[in-house]
């Protein structure tokens, strides 16, 4: 992705007419080619909205979002060319101008809202006076575009993205500058010498060597299914290659795993402390860092070579730099995903049996059975006193796109949203889960409409699921579910650890060391080795620690458990904010989006990443923070 984006919800890309794309290797190129698409759009759409007129065009694909500034449709073109390919120019003409005067000013976008309650903002939007004010047409430009390496359908490809403004407002004149058509045409110069990759592997496991045997029934499963896949532990990763640190090591091999093997999968397991995950710095909402999977996917960068996410060299990776008018991209993050990649987080072998146990049984049990067309939609009012109620609107959204699946709504508008109502709902057996509201590390919880009130569902309540291997896949369209670096130091309860250390100071003195001294005593030193077993481990489950332990996060704890929950889920690693247009909402619905032309899980997540990356460019933040876990190639809906 071009490094200079222009502040949109802190800014949009604007790179209109800045000619070629620069190549930086000695890639041979064949003679110049072009490729022309005509674009016709409708009369543009004035719509009162009471202080202010809203700005639409039919043909649509998405709005620039410059907080405080005008908001107006955007028209894309995408177009994809073979990996490698050089953009020489593009060029976009437009029609002949009209005008149209409005009777009052386009409104302007609000700032958008952390789904985090602490930080919830209520207030209207607030015009950007320098813009407002101005004489100059707003966007100064009438095209912009980026482009990227990425992957399209299995193949590698280059993405570009033309994004054609043809409604641009004079603020001061309070007049709609508009034309009906556009001609973009696009040069190019395609390589030489194609890079082919051999195919030989669709998929590639990368684990500790721990984990090596519970990991062969999966990659025997695979493979007896044509996914041909292999297994390449970290330990040997480490040993073959020299980089700025493990991640990094991981990364270069995934690169030599698509160019050697031809593969279009990678499956992690482990753990963050088990299996590297990348700390990165898009810096939104306060937030220092997020953690992102999306790294060890993005492996190329728009002109084919390595996307180091670090172009700076000071190893904080993927860097943005925000001020008043622009956002930075300063370590050069490509973002589109060259690799369809998910995480198992296993923290032992017991859990990495468990998800290969749900995996094989998912696959080979679930395709015809009526369950898997059933969808649940849990929502509420994410935003109490605004207009709507935000979940429950993204549900509806995303139950038109799944218009084949009997839908369970679940609502706080109905007093349906309830903890035991979730649990029976997918005990019955659903194909997915759409939840959008508030999260966190261990629970998930929204508002009735208008309300303070919370209605929650706590990770305890997980212990009323038994819906075995009825699995579904459970989209969390929310805060923080997916926060893999949760562990015992953290809590919304204050002092719980002091408290717990005391509690299991004073059951270890006066209950269970009064009854290991008993029950000893009985056996007298002759006592059975599984009460041994269970004695000695009394210290190890009881007694306090003072280092901090992994704990499982919300998404996690729905998959790890045996013959229940779920069999994949995405969700954040950090804070999220809400919309349709961008941020959680649009990441959800581009993901059910994809589900008709996708085969497997993680074409669903490629499709949905490239998707946000094309509408709404300046929002790393967005993009990487949302993660799957689960199994990347996972026949969605099983095997026939």
């Amino acid at each position: 992705m071009k490094k200079i984006l222009t502040l949109a919800v802190v800014g949009f890309l604007i790179l209109g007419g800045l000619g070629a794309v620069a190549i930086t290797d000695d890639t041979n190129y064949d003679v110049i080619k072009s490729e022309e698409e005509s674009i016709v759009v409708s009369e543009p759409i004035i719509k009162d909205t009471g202080q202010y007129v809203a700005v639409n065009l039919n043909e649509a694909t998405s709005s620039l979002l410059e907080v405080g500034k005008p908001m107006l449709p955007v028209v894309t073109k995408v177009f994809t060319f073979p990996f490698g390919t050089k953009i020489s120019s593009i060029d976009v003409s437009f029609s002949e101008v009209n005008k149209l005067v409005l009777s009052k000013e386009v409104q302007p976008a609000p700032e958008p809202v952390p789904m985090n309650v602490e930080l919830q903002m209520v207030s209207e939007p607030v015009k950007d006076i320098t813009v407002y004010e101005s004489t100059d047409l707003y966007p100064t430009s009438s095209y912009s575009y980026i482009t990227g390496s990425g992957l399209d359908n299995g193949k590698h490809v280059v993405y570009l993205a033309v994004k054609c403004y043809f409604t641009r407002y004079s603020p001061s004149q309070n007049i709609i500058y508009y034309s009906k058509s556009a001609d973009i045409k696009v040069t190019y110069e395609e390589p030489a010498n194609p890079m082919t990759f051999d195919d030989v592997y669709d998929m590639v496991i990368i684990s500790p060597s721990e984990y090596s045997n519970e990991l062969q029934p999966l990659i025997n499963h695979k493979n007896s299914y044509g996914v041909e896949t292999t297994l390449k532990t970290t330990e040997a990763i480490y040993s073959e290659y020299d980089a700025y640190d493990e991640a990094e090591e991981i990364k270069y091999f995934i690169m030599d795993a698509i160019e050697d093997w031809g593969i279009t999968d990678v499956l992690l397991i482990g753990s963050i402390n088990k299996l590297p995950i990348r700390t990165s710095y898009p810096g939104w909402w306060g937030e220092g860092d997020i953690l992102t999977d999306l790294y060890y996917a993005d492996i190329y960068n728009d002109t084919g070579g390595f996307c180091s996410w670090d172009e700076n060299n000071n190893g904080k990776f993927g860097e943005v730099y925000h001020d008043q008018h622009q956002t930075y991209d300063i370590d050069g993050v490509d973002l589109f995903p060259d690799v369809n990649l998910g995480r198992l987080a296993c923290v032992d072998e017991n859990e990495v049996n468990i998800v290969v146990d749900k995996i094989i049984h998912y696959e080979t049990d679930t395709y015809g059975k009526n369950w898997f067309n059933n969808i649940v939609l849990a929502g509420g009012d994410t935003f109490p006193f605004r207009n709507g109620n935000e979940g429950e609107v993204i549900n509806d959204i995303v139950e038109g796109i799944m218009s084949d699946f009997t839908p369970t709504k679940l609502w706080t508008s109905d007093n349906t949203f309830k903890a035991k109502n979730l649990n029976n709902a997918v005990n019955s057996g659903a194909g997915f889960v759409d939840y959008s509201g508030h999260g966190y590390t261990t629970r998930i919880g929204t508002h009735p409409p208008n309300s303070n009130s919370w209605v929650t569902y706590y990770d305890f309540h997980l212990l009323g699921l038994n819906n075995g291997y009825k699995l579904p896949i459970v989209y969390f369209d929310a805060c923080l579910t997916s926060k893999l670096d949760y562990d015992s130091s953290e809590s919304s309860r204050p002092n719980t650890r002091a408290t717990n250390r005391a509690l299991n100071s004073f059951l270890i003195d006066k209950i269970i060391k009064p009854i290991t001294k008993i029950i000893r005593s009985i056996f007298d030193g002759d006592q059975p080795e599984f009460l041994s077993r269970i004695l000695n481990s009394y210290d190890v489950l009881y007694e306090p620690k003072d280092e901090p332990t992994l704990l499982p996060c919300f998404s996690w704890d729905w998959i790890r458990r045996s013959d229940k929950g779920a069999i994949a889920t995405i969700g954040a690693t950090r804070t999220a904010y809400g919309g349709i247009d961008h941020g959680a909402g649009k990441m959800a619905i581009e993901f059910f989006k994809a589900y008709e032309d996708s085969e497997n899980l993680g074409q669903m997540m490629t499709y949905s990443q490239n998707e946000y990356i094309i509408d709404v460019p300046y929002d790393l933040f967005t993009v990487e923070e949302f993660v799957l876990l689960g199994d990347p190639s996972l026949k969605v809906g099983g095997y026939p």
